[in-house]
């Protein structure tokens, strides 16, 4: 938590925390428990951030032990802010009229993974930023996302198939740089698969690349389709039943 959750403050003596919170959420109990805290460690004041997080800044360095014992006794302890497996996601199919896939059943699928192989993983992989929306819109900012997805529907034999359109090498810093590629449509139930395939490359690729946008840049939109092409065909209702049914 002090690794990923915790960064020092330009006032000598201070920090801010993030609590990170899967899909944005947190109980009525939970944001009491926050308010309290922040009452205690950061000023009063508590930010939501871009990235469905909550931040409590000017936390003094000697109070941060105390302030996780609040947060664990919270259930509001969990690390990995800003990594890969801290995912931004709209509500999707759960609530908007508008969704098309379910971005955060998509999410929370990808995280827990994510999570589970954190030990694993490359530190080039954990600093990825992955954002899901449910439709073309962009409510979660998949456009300025390392690895981003919004929901599409594609028909197969005549049955709606949900897929995302997979949009790679946005720029999520410098107020969102520059937009993404997007490459192609991939059924719901492989998006796991793409996730690991593009992260394999990175690694194993690279070169002279210094982040995941100027490897997309390197490699181009040609050849980054062509590492997902074999995940893109949809099976027959007999052959892959659950490929007709979202996360």
């Amino acid at each position: 938590w002090a690794r990923d959750n915790v960064q020092v403050q330009r006032q000598q003596g201070y920090s801010v925390a993030t609590v990170m919170l899967p899909l944005g959420d947190m109980t009525s109990r939970q944001a009491r428990q926050l308010a309290d805290l922040g009452s205690e460690y950061a000023n009063g004041r508590l930010r939501t951030t871009v990235e469905q997080n909550v931040v409590l800044r000017w936390v003094r360095d000697g109070d941060l032990p105390a302030l996780y014992l609040g947060l664990v006794a919270a259930g509001l302890a969990m690390a990995g802010a800003g990594t890969i497996s801290d995912i931004t996601v709209c509500p999707g199919t759960d609530t908007c009229k508008l969704g098309i896939a379910s971005s955060r059943g998509l999410t929370a699928e990808l995280s827990r993974r994510l999570r589970e192989a954190d030990d694993k993983l490359d530190e080039s992989i954990r600093g990825l930023h992955i954002k899901v929306s449910g439709c073309f819109n962009s409510c979660g900012q998949h456009h300025i996302a390392d690895i981003g997805f919004y929901g599409v529907s594609r028909k197969v034999a005549g049955t709606t198939v949900p897929h995302f359109q997979v949009v790679l090498g946005g720029q999520w810093e410098s107020n969102g740089g520059s937009y993404g590629l997007a490459v192609g449509a991939v059924p719901s139930r492989t998006i796991p698969s793409v996730v690991e395939r593009l992260s394999d490359a990175y690694v194993a690729e690279r070169g002279d690349a210094r982040t995941f946008n100027e490897f997309i840049e390197t490699i181009g939109k040609k050849k980054a389709r062509a590492l997902l092409e074999d995940l893109m065909p949809v099976p027959t209702y007999e052959d892959g039943p659950e490929y007709y049914s979202d996360w």
